[in-house]
């Protein structure tokens, strides 16, 4: 940290100075291996097998060509076209690893700008962006990821933190096209972020602006927002053009398959768990009462677009009470994730106001001793996350951890069992896979007919992804009764299934104690997998 009484002067109540750009380097790299003590977990993290296969045969279509989920509608074409050519000049592991580091550079580079325009001093930078780290995985309402693999979101959240710094400088046209940028990435990250900015230049007022700035240049107010528009439509057009010509039926019917049936842990709040909404709203009430009773400018910009956040999060709660008696119209809304951009701002205003307390010299932490307790429990906890989280660095010499997508199988016999497949069975084989398994086509490159975790966007692809896992592992026909294996549902129904889907290869768990009635003896086994050829029947006399 700089000089104590430096820092603890310009902690948030003075207009940063520049600093140099070693120094500025520095900060964001320290930032970023912050961010990525979160996230560095080993490959494929939670959404890299959707996201990066998707991109490597949208770049490569021929790859894994007519597989079902690959070749459903796109909603996220800016990532699958920058990161698809990566995919396939490099494995897809290292093109995850280049693009985490550019997510969390980014998002460095997003946080460190926001937190410049209220925290002057690099060292309270440095405290609220570990602060920040915390409390993105700890107060989240919707289990939001925002330091995580490579995904589109990333680059958005990058792009969102960028642009409420824009905004705490009274730069709400600057905002605007950075955010615009961010909705092209990702829609709904940067949509509700822009609707959110346009509440809190409501909000302020004529405080929004940065009037000399506005006043020399009016004719670019205008070119601003109309490329922050046009940049949005990348992103936004195509997203509503996956409903374009559904009948409202088969909308309706698509709605209740997505919020109720596969996501309601992330959209459908009367699902969510009673300790993550209660930390978040702790997390909301702290930041309340850590805001200065007399704000700086670029303070009360900053209050005002979390507050935004917050009242997005707020309204889908309302949206929620009208699944009683409008189920439809609720369903139809609840789509678009209303509380994602709250458990990422939250946590953004959270750490800005906690760091600019402890700071703040006989403020809101009253007494210097009171201070410097507080910074070294802080220190402390940091130092403890710290530890728990280098548990999962994949770190050479060590026993690899588990990814977290593969946290439902049996990770290194599944991997092996994969690494088989790909290696000995031919490109265009279609497989049916354990009901539990998300990275099928990240290991073997191989199409499957249907995962649970991979969900298509599009209505019509969402109502074809249902009817595959019912015929896959439904027991009764719903979603609530699903076994880990269509080999569970007997022979004769795991050979009409692989002829309804074209599949010719199940990989199924090994049960010893009850053998599943399977065609033939194994291909292969290794660990608590075995892989089978599905013959097709012989041709009718």
């Amino acid at each position: 940290m700089e000089s104590d009484d430096a820092g603890i002067a310009g902690a948030g109540r003075t207009v940063p100075r520049p600093g140099g750009l070693s120094g500025a380097i520095a900060e964001i790299v320290l930032v970023a291996l912050l961010f990525a003590a979160a996230g560095a977990w080993p490959t494929p993290d939670t959404n890299e097998a959707h996201y990066l296969t998707r991109a490597r045969h949208g770049h490569d279509p021929a790859w894994l060509a007519g597989d079902f989920f690959l070749e459903s509608r796109e909603a996220h074409g800016v990532f699958s076209r920058l990161l698809g050519p990566l995919t396939t000049v490099l494995p897809l592991d290292r093109a995850a690893w280049v693009g985490r580091v550019a997510g969390w550079a980014g998002l460095a580079c997003g946080f460190t700008y926001a937190a410049s325009a209220v925290l002057a001093s690099r060292g309270w930078r440095l405290v609220a962006a570990a602060l920040f780290s915390l409390a993105v995985r700890h107060t989240t309402a919707a289990g939001e990821w925002v330091i995580g693999g490579c995904e589109a979101k990333v680059f958005a959240w990058a792009l969102v933190a960028a642009g409420a710094g824009c905004f705490a400088r009274g730069r709400p046209i600057a905002a605007w096209v950075v955010l615009g940028a961010a909705t092209a990435f990702h829609p709904l990250v940067g949509g509700w972020a822009m609707l959110a900015l346009l509440t809190a230049a409501f909000a302020c007022g004529r405080a929004a602006v940065d009037r000399p700035v506005a006043a020399r240049h009016p004719s670019l107010l205008l070119a601003g927002v109309v490329v922050g528009a046009l940049l949005a439509a990348v992103g936004v057009v195509p997203a509503l053009g996956l409903s374009a010509g559904v009948p409202p039926d088969e909308r309706a019917r698509a709605a209740y398959t997505y919020v109720v049936e596969r996501l309601p842990h992330h959209l459908l709040v009367r699902t969510f768990a009673d300790g993550m909404v209660a930390r978040h709203v702790l997390a909301v009430c702290v930041w309340w009462l850590l805001l200065p009773v007399t704000p700086t400018a670029a303070e009360r910009r900053l209050a005002a677009f979390t507050a935004a956040a917050v009242g997005i999060s707020l309204a889908g709660a309302c949206v929620s009470l009208l699944e009683g008696v409008a189920p439809a119209t609720a369903h139809a809304l609840l789509r678009y994730y209303w509380f994602r951009l709250a458990d990422g701002v939250v946590p953004l205003g959270l750490s800005l106001a906690a760091a600019g307390a402890i700071a703040s010299p006989g403020g809101r932490l009253g007494a210097a001793g009171r201070r410097r307790m507080t910074l070294a429990a802080l220190a402390a906890l940091v130092a403890v996350d710290l530890v728990v989280e280098s548990r999962h660095w994949p770190l050479p010499g060590r026993p690899a951890p588990v990814a977290r997508a593969e946290k439902t199988v049996q990770a290194p016999a599944w991997q092996k069992v994969c690494a088989w497949v790909r290696e000995n069975t031919p490109p265009d084989a279609c497989f049916l896979t354990p009901r539990g398994a998300s990275s099928f086509h990240w290991h073997a490159a191989r199409r499957e007919v249907v995962c649970w975790k991979n969900i298509p966007q599009d209505p019509a692809a969402i109502l074809e992804w249902r009817r595959r896992i019912v015929d896959c592992f439904s027991v009764d026909g719903s979603l609530k009764t699903l076994v880990s294996s269509t080999a569970v549902l007997g022979g004769d129904r795991l050979l009409e299934v692989a002829r309804k889907y074209g599949a010719d290869h199940v990989i199924v768990p090994v049960n010893p104690l009850e053998p599943y009635p399977l065609p033939g003896a194994p291909l292969h086994v290794v660990g608590g997998y075995a892989v089978h050829r599905i013959d097709p029947p012989p041709p009718a006399p």
